[in-house]
């Protein structure tokens, strides 16, 4: 009884714990739904042909961060900034608009670099990319999801536009796996349609439920844009040396490789290791708006956040062996070292991700433009001095050196930012900069 009642306590004193738990729990079923999906997948195609998944994957993850040009946070800054209900539908609108302009630019990249890139070629997968470029805007809208339900504080929505897509890829390979094993045709063209049919079908609920409007498209456009000169596009220079760098180190061990059977070893321990992420990045995400109007994160969350973090961290340590052991067999036994290496690195990454949030929350986009930079500055030199004699194991080291880096860089601009504000007598600037007209 004295536990129960806590806990209501709890959730009449802090508003946000529902929305964390939510966000959380989704976070946690997506975990065993994208593992076990991965063991249909690797035990349909194979290593290298599951590699060449993960390649394809890279490619479409890096043209996502080349070509959103700093839109969609401009779009989250004048959500965050807003509470209109109905302005804030417009402004999905016109962010909708944005991105199809942006799709219609990656296309085109996307398209040549099919064609001249002499690796594409080498591994056969040339005609399987081509394929798939015109339904790659899939990739535009998880990122659209991702940085406007966090403004919008639209939690529930952001939880199913995670869990949707994943949970009906799951279903699709079981099916798959049970019924088609013994499918002599091209099997990695069946996965990724597989793919973009669960997408595709997951991200269009999420779109009817947001009801995006296009009233006043040319009024919140030019808002978009004056949000895009003064924060947006801060944030996507660093996150072109930043987040791009990452997804480099994917691609990087195809060129360096005999074939891409290392870019499935790199890519499932990253699968395996990325949900430690989860933890401060769903903590961060669900007080995003709050997190504008304060002067610096509360000490007591910031403790839950590490604790929870470094015991899921000893978990994986001593699940991963014998989980790889079993359910993939011993062709993937390098994931087992390489996951110990990757999820080190995912932990710092992400409460660098804690510190991120608030930064964004306050406008801070210099500040994030030049942490990324910096961060990105690392691994580039890491990636091309690691990964050409290292392989998958360079860029593993590659994910824990520019993890601390970035936590660093975070951290350092957070105790800046939370000092300033205190020392401030009167409202920063940042909490009543005002809408342009």
């Amino acid at each position: 009884m004295r536990l129960i009642s806590w806990i209501n306590r709890m959730y009449d004193n802090y508003p946000r714990l529902k929305q964390v738990t939510s966000l959380f729990a989704v976070n946690i079923v997506i975990i065993p739904i994208s593992i076990v999906s991965n063991i249909f997948i690797t035990r349909f195609l194979g290593p290298v042909a599951f590699g060449d998944f993960k390649f394809l994957f890279y490619v479409f993850s890096l043209g996502m961060v080349l070509f959103t040009f700093g839109f969609y946070q401009a779009g989250n800054r004048a959500i965050v900034l807003n509470s209109d209900k109905e302005k804030t539908r417009e402004l999905y609108g016109s962010v909708l608009v944005i991105l199809s302009g942006l799709f219609l630019v990656m296309f085109i990249f996307l398209f040549a670099y099919a064609f001249i890139d002499n690796n594409i070629a080498e591994k056969g997968l040339r005609s399987i990319l081509v394929m798939l470029i015109p339904f790659s805007w899939i990739f535009l809208l998880t990122n659209y999801f991702e940085v406007l339900f966090q403004a919008d504080n639209r939690i529930s929505l952001l939880a199913k536009s995670r869990l949707y897509p994943k949970l009906l890829f799951f279903v699709a390979t079981l099916v798959l796996y049970l019924a088609f094993g013994e499918y002599s045709g091209n099997r990695l063209k069946i996965i990724w349609i597989l793919f973009l049919a669960a997408h595709i079908i997951g991200f269009g609920y999420i779109i009817l439920k947001i009801k995006p409007s296009f009233r006043n498209l040319r009024l919140r456009l030019n808002e978009i844009i004056h949000y895009n000169k003064t924060y947006g596009f801060n944030v996507y220079i660093g996150t072109l040396f930043n987040v791009a760098m990452a997804s480099l180190s994917g691609l990087l061990i195809s060129y360096f490789g005999v074939n891409n059977a290392g870019v499935g070893f790199y890519g499932l321990a990253l699968t395996i290791a990325e949900p430690l992420n989860f933890i401060p990045n769903v903590i961060a995400t669900t007080h995003y708006k709050d997190f504008a109007s304060k002067k610096s994160i509360d000490k007591r969350l910031t403790k839950v956040t590490i604790g929870v973090s470094l015991i899921a961290l000893i978990v994986c340590w001593i699940l991963v062996g014998p989980f790889i052991r079993i359910f993939y067999g011993t062709e993937f036994t390098p994931v087992i070292y390489l996951t110990f290496i990757a999820s080190t690195g995912v932990i710092f990454n992400g409460m660098g991700d804690y510190y991120n949030r608030f930064l964004g929350a306050h406008g801070e986009g210099k500040a994030l433009r030049n942490s990324a930079i910096l961060v990105g500055i690392v691994i580039f030199i890491c990636n091309f001095t690691l990964i050409p004699f290292f392989g998958q194991d360079g860029a593993v080291v590659t994910r824990i050196i520019s993890g601390v880096s970035y936590f660093g860089c975070m951290y350092w601009y957070y105790r800046k930012l939370s000092n300033t504000l205190k020392e401030q007598k009167t409202e920063s600037p940042e909490l009543t900069e005002k809408q342009p007209a």
